[in-house]
């Protein structure tokens, strides 16, 4: 890596760490590009090199450190049953934001309505994520596992939404369960959706 490279790199670092710690202590609404520049020692433009707007600068952090979490659960995707597929494609996504709550709930609750070029930066990898829950759905199907006749979008968005709920439970303050508890929360509401989604064989 050359010198001019090296100093970019420590440039995002430093943008990254001060986007994290600003967005998990003020808020995302709070934080201004020109406080994450201030706190991280570096010219306003600088920030908008690495992301043109703030939304931009929040996907930018998510897909650094999200994205490679979901891409290692999606290619090491095993077979098994639904309730284990799922599983195995949400818990590492579910342990990755237990490890730091506060910028989770600031991504939780800002990046489903990001517009613009961050949105468009974040679709395939919402794709891949669905694509993946409508593959298993499919190969559960095959197997008999679930009903021939279900929607695979539609069950492979329920199956979602147990992982969205136990990562609320998690997150929330009102809640805020142990990771251990939301996972176990998680594997009993795909279960339970498995008895009402499945065929006359596995209910």
């Amino acid at each position: 890596m050359s010198l001019r490279e090296r100093a970019k790199a420590d440039k995002w670092e430093r943008i990254r760490a001060a986007a994290k710690r600003l967005f998990s202590e003020r808020g995302y609404e709070s934080t201004t590009v020109r406080a994450i520049a201030e706190e991280a020692g570096v010219a306003t433009g600088t920030v908008l090199v690495y992301g043109e707007t703030k939304d931009t600068l929040l996907h930018e952090i998510w897909r650094e450190e999200a994205l490679p979490v979901l891409e290692k659960a999606v290619s090491t995707l095993p077979a098994g049953t639904f309730v284990d597929r799922c599983m195995h494609l949400f818990t590492p996504l579910l342990t990755h934001y237990a490890s730091q709550p506060e910028l989770a709930r600031v991504v939780v609750k800002e990046l489903p309505w990001l517009t613009g070029a961050a949105e468009e930066a974040q679709r395939p990898a919402l794709a891949r994520f669905l694509g993946t829950l409508a593959r298993i759905v499919d190969e559960a199907k095959a197997k008999k596992e679930l009903r021939a006749e279900l929607e695979s979008e539609l069950a492979a968005g329920l199956a979602f939404s147990v992982y969205h709920s136990a990562l609320l439970r998690m997150l929330s303050p009102l809640t805020k369960v142990p990771l251990a508890e939301a996972r176990e929360g998680m594997r009993r509401g795909l279960g339970a959706l498995l008895m009402g989604l499945g065929s006359r064989r596995s209910s």
